[in-house]
């Protein structure tokens, strides 16, 4: 049977032929198939047709994904997120590498880390995320940078005391970090941001010459903010970075204990002054809702202390929740 095509079938097929986006082609292959004559000479003209819609939907899906991917947009694991910024060559991959099993590279030459990198940071029995950042250039730093700044829990600065330009490199950073309002001298009541001496900034390269000298020079100069000598070469301090992210994060662990049994050998993590209530909410809402009572072993007074919903838990405390059925 003979397809019969009406002109306006020829018209959508020029305009299709000529089209240069992927959008332009769909609303032409969708004209040629409305205008076409539905009968059994058409069927295979229309499935071609439906394939070719088909082929450059997906295409333009694929295309649409690409282009709105942010690699900084990392989900957040383990029981905190940190980021860590820095110049070039301030040890910020050196952090990571040391202390996680992340591919980062390490090189002696600027601009080696491209795009961001996550890896675990173990402290104890619990997994803290670390981000590596690409080097902090103040004038130029992309708006998803910002962001995945803005979503962490905190920022981490690094500096090279070992270099002539630490100086800049502290300053520079503080400087950026305020003018994106992630730093300042007073923080109002229910606004993420951090004062001078709330942030956490590592000098790197400590075993180096001149490095203890220009630290000094550093501190007098910002006296508002604490500075931690680390060295990624011959080990220095770097052992303690754990836990000074866990005591940063302001966290706090606790472990489930099921009546009869042995606690959970993985805690749940909290915030820092979380009760009894919070923590049966964080297992699960409804066991919040339903809880009867609860008991202690760690801050109790004895083990198996009976304690009220609103007890304020303490870390590596272990809860025995009593719901009602």
């Amino acid at each position: 049977m003979p397809a019969n095509l009406p002109p306006e079938y020829y018209e959508a097929e020029k305009v299709y032929q000529e089209a240069s986006s992927p959008d332009e082609k769909l609303a032409a292959l969708r004209e040629m198939l409305a205008v076409m004559p539905k009968h059994k000479g058409t069927d295979k003209l229309q499935a071609e047709l439906r394939s070719k819609i088909s082929n450059i939907k997906e295409q333009k899906e694929k295309s649409d994904e690409k282009a709105q991917y942010n690699p900084y947009k990392i989900k957040k694991e383990g029981a905190g997120q940190i980021i860590v910024l820095g110049y070039p060559n301030t040890g910020k991959s050196s952090l990571l590498a040391s202390l996680s099993n992340a591919p980062v590279e390490v090189a002696n030459y600027p601009f080696a880390t491209n795009k961001p990198q996550a890896g675990m940071v173990k402290y104890e029995d619990v997994q803290i995320q670390v981000i590596d950042t690409p080097p902090l250039v103040p004038e130029d730093v992309p708006g998803p940078m910002i962001g995945a700044i803005q979503r962490a829990a905190f920022p981490v600065i690094m500096i090279d005391a070992a270099s002539e330009n630490c100086l800049d490199q502290i300053s520079g950073t503080l400087d950026f970090l305020r003018s994106k309002r992630i730093v300042l001298d007073e923080v109002p009541e229910g606004v993420k941001a951090f004062t001078p001496s709330e942030l956490t900034i590592f000098a790197s390269k400590v075993d180096l010459e001149g490095a203890e000298e220009n630290l000094q020079v550093v501190r007098e100069l910002f006296p508002q903010v604490e500075i931690k000598p680390v060295s990624f070469e011959d080990g220095t301090n770097v052992d303690r970075i754990p836990e000074m992210f866990y005591e940063r994060l302001n966290i706090i662990r606790v472990y489930s204990k099921e009546p009869g049994k042995e606690p959970e050998p993985d805690p749940f993590t909290l915030d820092r002054g979380s009760t009894v209530r919070e923590f049966a909410r964080s297992i699960h809402k409804d066991l919040a809702a339903n809880l009867k009572k609860a008991r202690l072993w760690g801050s109790a007074r004895f083990p198996g202390q009976p304690v009220p919903q609103d007890y304020e838990l303490e870390d590596e405390d272990t809860v025995e929740i009593h719901a009602e059925t």
